[in-house]
């Protein structure tokens, strides 16, 4: 019980951190943040954790997945979210759901890797 009322305090604390960042960046103030929404419920569980336990995202996070904007997303990644999220595990949740995010492309300061790489 003690482990899954963590969970909700940290999901919490991971829709708190991407819905402020969405808020506050500069010249974007509100987009996305619909599509912030409605992924977070939908894949945080394949994104947090820790680092290398990449799980098969479900069918509902790869449809979302597929219909939000990517790159304002990325634009929303600040430090207090990727104190949350694995950014490695956000690639293979985008390779897996038909979707990859561009290599070389920045999601928050991590650097989506080459292919292979």
């Amino acid at each position: 019980m003690v482990k899954l009322s963590g969970f909700f305090i940290l999901l919490t604390l991971a829709m708190i951190a991407v819905a402020n960042a969405s808020t506050t960046a500069i010249g974007t103030k509100g987009a996305c943040v619909g599509d912030i929404f409605a992924l977070i419920p939908k894949c945080i569980f394949y994104v947090i954790g820790p680092p290398g336990t990449k799980s098969k995202p479900s069918q509902g996070c790869c449809d979302t997945w597929r219909k939000v904007d990517i790159p304002c997303l990325c634009s929303k990644v600040d430090a207090d979210v990727e104190v949350i999220i694995d950014m490695e595990e956000v690639v293979y949740v985008a390779d897996y759901c038909k979707r990859p995010l561009t290599p070389g492309s920045k999601c928050g300061t991590y650097t989506v890797p080459s292919a292979g790489g």
